[in-house]
């Protein structure tokens, strides 16, 4: 063989060991990386359960610290209402009386706003945590924003501010939406106006946009600098830096855009510094229309809403209404605020402790009030107890931050109408004069 045959066979072989050696090495690095990868899938595997079990201890804590400060906070709101009674018929210098009712006003306004921060994010928690599924339906827009701007006539009239509602043409419009997730919204909304505007007013105004409906909150307010809008929805951020050391943390509008989220709606911000604010939010409407039916009852309950909670048959100076409730803090507010109400209360921590207050004082109870977080018995157990006791079907007001109504009804006979804390002494009063009147047609 030549020389130059060997020269091609050595070429030849040194190419296909570089080829194999270029491959294994291939092969080694393939090996590598997937190792690699595996490596990183496994750690991000052992992160995200990390962050679940984050998730969850975050969730516990704010189930305990909502159960801590659900009655603590009633009891404050129930002391308001007795101290705003006291301050009504105490003898005072009118200047000091001036002083005196300035600081309740803000006081409660304060509190107001904390009852609606507190509530937000404990609906956030609960449908972070599972606890809570977001309930679609169907809601009159009309009559629903109606409802919800009442809540806040009696602040609005305290501080001198208009409150209205510009709902044309939107009667027999119906929302697809969360109900209680959208009055989180529009409390926070309304809470937030209200802070932000020493002179004019807020008005709810509500329109149809195509297939959506925006429902606005117009402030004549201080307005937002054009800086701050980009961020007015970020945690911790506030419209006004003057107000910064007394107005909160500015997590109301961060709850509300993720609330607003959960239910499919888009949130609107615009704002002239000095000249006031619009905050809406945009939702779907029903593609389904009102048939006769639903609109008869729509009527018949909006009527129903505004009528019945003042009519009772029986003046509420004749109540006696028995709290069955564990908190000594919510029994001693109840006490001191009766008579602003115009009620007897007497108040207990189970049922067995209630028949026998009752019994030797010889009473026989117009209605209950029980908390439904009680340890010692179910409330299906105490109103049966109650019921079986006194041979009768006593009306209910139930404490509660869940729907339980139905249940509870359908157990027990009895009506019962559902009372969420944190709460004020004038929705209670509302409460007690609706669960009356339900007990009268029931």
């Amino acid at each position: 063989m030549s020389a130059a045959w060997w020269l091609a066979a050595i070429v030849a072989v040194s190419v296909l060991l570089s080829l194999i050696l270029g491959w294994q090495r291939h092969r080694a690095r393939d090996r590598g990386t997937r190792q690699r990868i595996d490596e990183r899938l496994q750690e991000l595997a052992h992160r995200r359960a990390e962050l679940r079990d984050i998730e969850a201890d975050r969730s516990r804590f704010l189930a305990a610290f909502s159960h801590d400060l659900k009655q603590p906070m009633l009891a404050v709101n129930l002391y308001l209402g007795s101290i705003q009674r006291s301050l009504e018929t105490a003898a005072m210098e009118s200047s000091e009386r001036a002083r005196s009712t300035e600081s309740l006003l803000r006081l409660r306004q304060s509190v107001g706003y904390m009852n609606d921060v507190f509530d937000s994010v404990l609906d956030i928690s609960r449908l972070e945590s599972g606890a809570m599924e977001v309930a679609i339906e169907r809601v009159p827009a009309g009559s629903f924003c109606e409802r919800v701007l009442a809540q806040h006539k009696r602040m609005a009239d305290d501080l001198g501010l208009v409150l209205e509602l510009r709902a044309a043409g939107m009667e027999h419009e119906l929302l697809q939406t969360d109900p209680r997730l959208l009055e989180r919204i529009l409390r926070n909304f309304i809470s937030n106006s209200m802070r932000y505007t020493k002179a004019g007013g807020v008005r709810l105004r509500v329109s149809k946009r195509g297939t959506l409906c925006r429902i606005s909150v117009i402030d004549t307010g201080s307005g937002i600098a054009a800086p701050l809008r980009k961020k007015i929805f970020d945690e911790f951020t506030r419209g006004d830096a003057a107000a910064m050391a007394t107005q909160g943390v500015g997590l109301g509008l961060a709850i509300a855009r993720r609330l607003a989220a959960r239910i499919g709606g888009r949130i609107l911000l615009s704002s002239h510094l000095g000249m006031g604010s619009v905050f809406a939010i945009e939702l779907p409407l029903s593609a389904t229309p009102l048939s006769d039916t639903e609109r008869m009852a729509m009527r018949d309950a909006h009527l129903l809403e505004r009528v019945l909670p003042q009519v009772v048959v029986e003046p509420p100076v004749n109540t006696l209404m028995v709290c069955i409730d564990a908190d000594p803090d919510v029994a001693n507010a109840l006490r001191l605020l009766a008579p602003s109400l115009g009620i007897d209360i007497l108040t207990a921590g189970g049922s067995a402790d209630a028949i026998r207050q009752l019994a030797a004082r010889s009473l026989v109870p117009t209605l209950l009030m029980i908390d439904a977080q009680l340890q010692s018995e179910s409330v299906a157990q105490a109103i049966t107890h109650m019921n079986d006791e006194f041979n009768a079907t006593i009306p209910v007001v139930l404490c509660s931050d869940e729907d339980l109504m139905t249940n509870v009804e359908k157990q027990t006979g009895s009506p019962v109408t559902l009372l969420q804390r944190p709460l004020s002494a004038e929705k209670l009063r509302e409460v007690i004069n609706g669960a009356l009147s339900r007990r009268d047609t029931h």
